[in-house]
């Protein structure tokens, strides 16, 4: 009897060790798990703003270059008006979720490039030159981010 009863309490003492291994072994792996999927959509908004700040470089330089020449043709025009028009809206709505998913540095370039306002205009590079420098001004920010998610 005294056997069976030591045979009992050595199981029941496997059961518990398995069941704390189990425990800690999913607790880890579901923080892993966390922490990657945390990872990737701050990978993918990054990828979005650096995407939609291209556009905008290449459409302000793209004006800025020819606008003495007329040299774009209607569909180029349609084209950029299309790129543009995608663009802005993409990175206002990264900036209203700035904070949730960007460094400190990359959600105030992106804050600033939506609340800058052009001066006086008087020729081209009055407007499109200083968005151009704001645009490219955010994307170089963009584009530098050294901090990784903090583990949640």
């Amino acid at each position: 009897m005294v056997n069976m009863q030591s045979v009992i309490l050595e199981l029941i003492k496997l059961g518990l060790v398995g069941i704390i291994a189990g425990l800690f072994a999913s607790f880890i792996a579901n923080r892993d798990f966390r922490h990657k999927k945390w990872w990737e959509l701050r990978v993918a908004a990054y990828q979005n703003a650096i995407e939609a700040l291209s556009d905008i470089v290449h459409y302000y330089e793209t004006h800025k270059n020819t606008w003495d020449t007329n040299g774009l043709t209607d569909e180029q025009k349609q084209l950029l008006s299309l790129m543009i028009g995608e663009a802005r809206p993409k990175v206002r709505k990264l900036a209203d979720t700035g904070s949730f998913l960007f460094s400190e540095d990359a959600n105030l370039a992106l804050r600033e490039f939506i609340d800058f306002k052009v001066g006086e205009i008087i020729d081209p590079d009055d407007y499109y030159g200083p968005l151009k420098i704001e645009a490219s001004k955010c994307l170089k920010i963009s584009y530098f981010v050294k901090k990784r998610p903090e583990s949640t």
